[in-house]
């Protein structure tokens, strides 16, 4: 008789999550949303601490809630990404509105207001097509050029180095522009050739194209799993880049 293998320490939690979740999309009431809410607690108060202290920790915690609904509702089992993977995931926007705030000072209102509007599109376009729109639907969205969508886009792509203001100046400066052009050709000069490919297509440097998760995964022909563990990496040794004296007193 062949020995029985031992079922993963984790296995119960992962079918736990599961079953709560297949109870709210079979009654998706909200007492059913609050047990999958109080079930992710500690992945949504972990993503909350590490940007308190700018904004309102209850402001943080109502909207990583709002993320993390819209999460429970986009998931797709058969994706290969486990639920507390995805809802991990979808609670990175959070940088994006920290980013923002700290910037909001140095920027005039108008453009303020533009940049929320921006980032109220592409959420609400993300959550209708489960991808990131592309210029032409943000264009047919908005009603704004192809050149200015990309220029906001690319004021978003900041949040890649999640290092608020330090990579950032007045956001229509030309001189703080060549900064950070000159900054992340620093930082891709010491990336691995598949860091690089992934630093392209996520931030669209070198002109490369901007590809949503489901489209680097097919690139790059790894899970969404695997995919959510490179970037995270990629992340971490960004992180340290910046982190440098030089670099600090460079860009700080």
């Amino acid at each position: 008789m062949p020995a029985v293998r031992p079922v993963p320490v984790n296995a119960a939690f992962v079918d736990e999550d599961m079953r709560l979740w297949n109870e709210y999309k079979r009654v998706p009431s909200p007492d059913n949303l609050g047990k999958l809410l109080d079930r992710f607690s500690g992945v949504i108060n972990n993503q909350v601490n590490k940007w308190a202290g700018p904004i309102p920790r209850d402001v943080l915690i109502n909207e990583a809630k709002l993320l993390t609904k819209k999460a429970l509702d986009s998931y797709n089992p058969h994706s290969g990404a486990a639920l507390a993977t995805w809802v991990t995931n979808s609670l990175l926007p959070l940088s994006r509105i920290v980013y923002t705030h700290q910037n909001t000072v140095r920027m005039p209102e108008n453009i303020t207001m533009k940049v929320n509007t921006y980032n109220m599109a592409v959420d609400q376009l993300t959550t209708v097509l489960g991808r990131e729109p592309t210029t032409d639907e943000l264009h047919d969205e908005l009603g704004w050029t192809a050149s200015e969508i990309t220029r906001f886009r690319d004021y978003n792509r900041r949040d890649l180095l999640e290092s608020g203001p330090a990579v950032s100046g007045d956001f229509f400066s030309a001189s703080d522009d060549a900064d950070d052009d000159m900054l992340l050709s620093g930082i891709y000069m010491e990336l691995t050739p598949d860091e690089k490919r992934l630093f392209e297509h996520t931030t669209g440097f070198n002109g490369a194209a901007v590809l949503s998760n489901a489209e680097l995964q097919k690139k790059l022909g790894i899970t969404l799993s695997q995919l959510s563990y490179r970037k995270n990496l990629l992340r971490r040794k960004i992180e340290g880049i910046m982190a440098r004296p030089g670099i600090r007193r460079k860009f700080a």
